[in-house]
């Protein structure tokens, strides 16, 4: 399905200049998922044709920073729905170490925007000898990581200007998303898939500002997720960081109650990613207890879910367009969160686009 959207760089030539790089890029993800869903397609179904003559016991994603919250999105998507497990690899073990893994039964996928650090380079390499069947998805298609996979998947995202990473990162979620529908013939998720960059476009515009001034002078924070929301809470974080100078841990729903929980005192912020599936119960009644405890419980959840919670669940809410998909969820609520991010490091004296210390690719080993 054809889908013509506006980027921001369309729109008026005031809003273009007022708009940070981070922003302006992230607004154009709609657009750039749009091209990627049909370019990409032929793609994973020769893909799909090879696992079947394969048939890997296992998958092993290679990523690092926004790329390996990618990858763990990449391994619930692909753990729910097509039932291969899938472990997270640490490329030091290759790469310093010198062990070379036997991976001749798994399916290796690679992440990356640059496709230029050594360390994931020689990690495929690595895994391509033993026989694994080699997987890149990366922004650029020319890069030494690329030309070392069996299968290449674009991101499409073009260039990316701003050190943090947002229209590369939401288009990686949105292959990952595809690769799994095309794979398990999931007519369902396919479809709300067609329909992915226009929901975006509608986070875009969903108001979020109250969140700014919320944060504006924090200090700590935690942002929390279940399933298929843990992956977005890493990534906020790690926005929260790198452009905001603010701190801030993300866990998992499940896992926050434990020690991390005694850091939760009066008007601390928690931010909560709560998507339409078997995980919103858990993550509402998380977010009514920690409103109880005096704390600010900014939660997040899709508009058509509103009638599910009551006021005494939140401190705040925050909501993106009706929910697509469980799976899709997710990427609507971190595209909502990038332009809030944006404006947050503005409104705490920052430059999103330039983060103390940072460079945009970061080539580690």
């Amino acid at each position: 399905m054809t889908v013509n959207l506006n980027t921001a760089s369309e729109n008026s030539k005031n809003s273009k200049n007022s708009m940070s790089l981070m922003e302006r890029e992230a607004r154009e993800a709609p657009h750039i998922i749009s091209r990627q869903l049909q370019e990409n397609l032929t793609i994973w179904q020769a893909l799909l044709l090879r696992l079947k003559a394969v048939n890997p016991t296992y998958a092993v994603t290679v990523a690092r920073g926004s790329s390996d919250h990618a990858a763990t999105y990449g391994k619930y998507v692909i753990e729910t729905k097509m039932g291969l497990s899938v472990a997270s690899a640490a490329p030091s073990v290759m790469t310093l170490y010198g062990t070379h893994l036997k991976l001749k039964q798994a399916l290796v996928l690679a992440l990356s925007q640059s496709g230029k650090s050594p360390d994931l380079c020689e990690s495929l390499k690595s895994a391509k000898q033993s026989g694994a069947l080699t997987v890149a998805i990366v922004n650029q298609t020319s890069s030494p990581l690329a030309e070392l996979a069996e299968y290449v998947v674009p991101v499409w995202a073009g260039d990316e200007l701003s050190v943090a990473a947002t229209k590369s990162y939401l288009g990686t979620l949105s292959a990952l998303a595809q690769f799994v529908g095309v794979c398990t013939e999931d007519h369902k998720l396919l479809s709300a898939l067609d329909k992915l960059p226009e929901y975006l476009e509608q986070a875009c515009h969903e108001d979020w500002s109250e969140m700014v001034d919320i944060l504006k002078d924090a200090k700590d924070i935690f942002i929390v997720g279940r399933g298929y929301g843990f992956p977005i809470a890493q990534e906020a974080s790690l926005k929260c960081k790198e452009t905001c100078v603010l701190h801030a841990e993300a866990f998992s729903s499940a896992e926050v109650r434990h020690g991390p929980f005694a850091l939760v005192k009066k008007d601390f912020p928690v931010i909560l990613f709560a998507q339409h599936d078997e995980s919103f119960e858990m993550t509402v009644e998380l977010s009514k207890h920690i409103k109880s405890l005096g704390a600010k419980s900014l939660l997040v959840i899709n508009k058509d879910q509103k009638n599910r919670i009551s006021p005494d669940c939140f401190s705040y809410l925050f909501t993106v367009p009706n929910s697509l998909h469980p799976m899709l969820d997710p990427i609507l609520m971190i595209q909502s969160f990038y332009l809030m991010a944006a404006k947050l490091s503005k409104a705490r004296g920052l430059d999103p686009d330039r983060p103390d210390n940072l460079k945009k690719v970061t080539e580690t080993r």
